[in-house]
């Protein structure tokens, strides 16, 4: 069963802000103009492991892919193009350069749909930020089930049309698997099961983890997926059927908290995926990842949204 994220509020002004000065209902702003971005990018990107995208990384990706260098040069020329891209298509990188910096930065600060709108203007090179902004937005802050399934379809099918652009491009894939791995979470065992979405998620979250062992996002989505085929079908169909058990997907986040444990979203992950195998026998462990959540530091909208799920949890299960 999925779990229904609180609605994100920002109220109070501090960055960055322990979690213990956080009232659980509220949240906090997040201020990264100017060079405040590049400054804390490191602690940004410790999930994503993306480089910060300035013109070298720019560069480094349109000669890695250069049907991604031709679209963008036919979609900067077009008459409708945004003012960046068609700065680009007359030689002038920054200003596009600028605006995908400006997409990370409403992301980060909490201006989830925003992001996504400045990102889609910027064609194929503000997409993929775009659409990650807009997947965060659906799963911490929409409330409204059907819209969720809808929108996650919805940003699967984008993201399907990008990859030939980008055929291995690791954060392009993990988008599209992440819409996957949602979508699965809001159908029916039996729509998910006909879907071929479980299989298809599990390989490419194997192969990526195989390419990037150090990335805790890659196990800890295998994990939630592990779990969520064990609440339904149990261990016995879902190692048959899928290679799925309640210790794989234990494994699988235990691994994800060795590679990252200053994110709130793995102790997040982690505490639903128990809850989803079995309440009773590991309560004591649920509850020790939800204290170790609100404990952290957040940097970013995003942590704070997964911060504030741990402590919603954490209060349904004190009840």
């Amino acid at each position: 069963m999925p779990f229904l994220f609180v609605i994100f509020c920002l109220v109070v002004v501090a960055f960055p802000a322990h979690a213990s000065q956080v009232n659980p209902s509220k949240s906090m702003t997040f201020d990264y103009q100017g060079d405040r971005l590049r400054e804390y990018w490191p602690l940004l990107a410790r999930g994503t492991h993306l480089p910060f995208p300035d013109q070298t990384e720019y560069e480094r990706l349109l000669e890695r892919y250069p049907t991604l260098a031709h679209t963008l040069v036919q979609q900067a020329q077009s008459a409708d193009a945004h003012p960046a891209l068609q700065a680009y298509a007359q030689g002038n990188a920054e200003p596009l350069l600028l605006a995908l910096q400006q997409v990370w930065r409403l992301h980060f600060e909490g201006d989830f749909l925003p992001a996504y709108e400045l990102g889609m203007q910027l064609g194929i090179a503000g997409s993929i930020p775009g659409l990650y902004a807009r997947l965060m937005h659906t799963a911490l802050v929409e409330t409204d089930q059907d819209e969720k399934l809808r929108i996650f379809r919805e940003v699967a099918q984008q993201s399907e049309a990008l990859l030939p652009l980008v055929p291995d491009y690791a954060f392009a894939q993990f988008g599209l698997t992440y819409a996957h791995a949602r979508t699965l979470e809001l159908l029916s065992t039996s729509a998910a099961t006909n879907s071929g979405l479980v299989s298809r998620a599990r390989d490419t979250l194997q192969d990526l983890q195989t390419r990037y062992p150090n990335n805790m996002m890659y196990p800890a989505t295998l994990g939630g997926i592990y779990a969520g085929v064990v609440e339904r079908v149990g261990s016995w169909v879902g190692r048959m059927t899928y290679g799925a058990t309640e210790s794989r997907a234990i494994d699988a986040f235990e691994l994800a908290l060795s590679l990252e444990d200053q994110l709130p979203v793995v102790y997040k992950e982690f505490a639903q995926a128990l809850l989803r195998l079995d309440a009773i026998k590991y309560n004591k462990r649920i509850q020790q990842l939800l204290h170790q959540c609100i404990e952290l530091t957040v940097y970013s909208a995003e942590e704070a949204l997964n911060q504030q799920a741990c402590h919603s949890m954490l209060e349904s299960l004190s009840r």
